[in-house]
């Protein structure tokens, strides 16, 4: 028989019992899609989290929890830890080992979008070491800000807010919408979009978050307050080191200090993706331990389907089909139906990624890519490797239908 014929008369087989050929395709599909989608997310949200925290060096802060830290000023998210002095700004602004400093200032928001207060020094930071050459932080369309009380939106937050080049807005203190400083701000720019949590922010010159916070706090002593830099607080400082050792030289500086933390953004990281490891390992034995018995599901069921037509494989023998041929009529139908749930299940879990990478973006500020990974491809090849042996063996050690099986028919 030619193989061509074993395989039309395969296909035929399939169509014939379209049911159980659809729910053991389904079956293996599902868990597939569950292995597939569980490891992208995994490695999108560590290469998003990367991305994040590439442009940032060394971060310096009030003294307490570091991933705090580092959540509130690269993911602008959790609340402030306190804030510090900005005569600490200005030490680290002089001193040799820093190439520049860049002061940021939390506490408000536009309708939920953080707004942070800074200078133009943010502009000199670039993307990272992958393209250290690129600056970080653009503006797309108008200018940076100059002045008081102008503002440049994050490309998300314009994208979202409506808001448009001329447009004014009022600020809130915190995240209560009705906490309203009474000063305008006016939009001058919008930046292109940085891939990451700072494309939902609003920057504005530091000394507007000043000047809204001595209308709120000190409204007859405003001025004295504005112009007294002992009173001036910042949330945290950028840093960019003049060198590798220099930056832990620094570091060696505020282990002792008993306000300030200075941290690695980086290595920060890396301590939240070991702590990530333990859990996505025992997610990960619940994906393959799923996904090994819905193999084994398929496979009994394909096994079952092909003792149900031991009558006409006995009818094929009889018009003069070989046992090899037979075993190969078998097995290609495992084959497609494994096939067809391993492509299946590989659509589904993209799809299902890409579902949850829009809910989790907003979730975690994080900017998930959905990456075509090795571990992702690894599952539905093996289930279709292992299902294609099993079924093979199963095949060869079945009965093909003697003279008994066609007095029965």
């Amino acid at each position: 028989m030619k193989f061509r014929t074993e395989i039309r008369i395969s296909l035929r087989h399939l169509r014939s019992r379209s049911f159980q050929t659809v729910s053991a395709a389904a079956v293996l599909a599902l868990s597939s899609a569950l292995a597939v989608m569980l490891f992208i997310l995994a490695q999108g949200f560590r290469d998003g989290l990367i991305r994040a925290v590439e442009p940032f060096d060394l971060i310096v802060g009030a003294k307490g929890s570091p991933y705090q830290l580092v959540l509130n000023t690269v993911l602008l998210r959790d609340v402030p830890i306190g804030n510090i002095k900005w005569s600490d700004h200005a030490a680290l602004s002089d001193d040799a080992r820093t190439d520049f400093s860049i002061p940021l200032a939390f506490g408000d928001s536009y309708r939920g979008y953080p707004v942070i207060g800074t200078g133009d020094g943010i502009l000199r930071i670039r993307r990272g070491a992958r393209d250290a050459e690129r600056q970080w932080l653009e503006v797309a369309e108008g200018r940076w800000f100059e002045d008081e009380f102008e503002a440049v939106l994050g490309a998300q937050t314009a994208a979202e807010s409506k808001l448009r080049i001329g447009d004014s807005f009022r600020t809130s203190h915190g995240v209560v919408l009705e906490d309203e400083h009474e000063d305008l701000f006016k939009v001058v720019g919008i930046a292109a979009r940085v891939f990451g949590p700072y494309d939902r922010a609003v920057f504005v010159n530091i000394e507007s978050i000043w000047e809204n916070h001595a209308h709120g706090d000190h409204d007859e002593d405003e001025e004295d307050t504005h112009d007294d830099d002992d009173d001036k607080e910042v949330t945290a400082v950028l840093v960019r080191p003049a060198s590798y050792p220099d930056a832990y030289s620094l570091a060696v500086s505020f282990q002792n200090d008993a306000g300030k933390q200075l941290v690695f953004p980086a290595q920060t990281a890396a301590r939240l993706f070991a702590l990530m490891g333990s859990g996505e390992r025992f997610m990960s034995v619940i994906v393959y331990s799923v996904a090994a018995c819905s193999l084994l599901t398929t496979t009994l069921v394909l096994y079952w389907s092909n003792r149900d037509r031991c009558r006409e494989k006995a009818l094929l023998g009889a018009l003069g089909a070989s046992r090899g041929s037979l075993v190969i009529i078998s097995w290609l139908e495992g084959i497609f139906t494994l096939t067809i749930g391993a492509l299946a299940g590989e659509l589904l879990g993209r799809a299902s990624a890409y579902a949850a990478y829009s809910f989790l973006a907003g979730a975690t500020a994080i900017d998930i890519s959905v990456p075509m990974t090795f571990r992702e491809a690894i599952v539905p090849a093996v289930m279709l490797i292992a299902g294609s042996f099993g079924v093979l063996v199963m095949a060869l050690g079945e009965k093909t239908g003697d003279a008994a099986s066609l007095k029965k028919m």
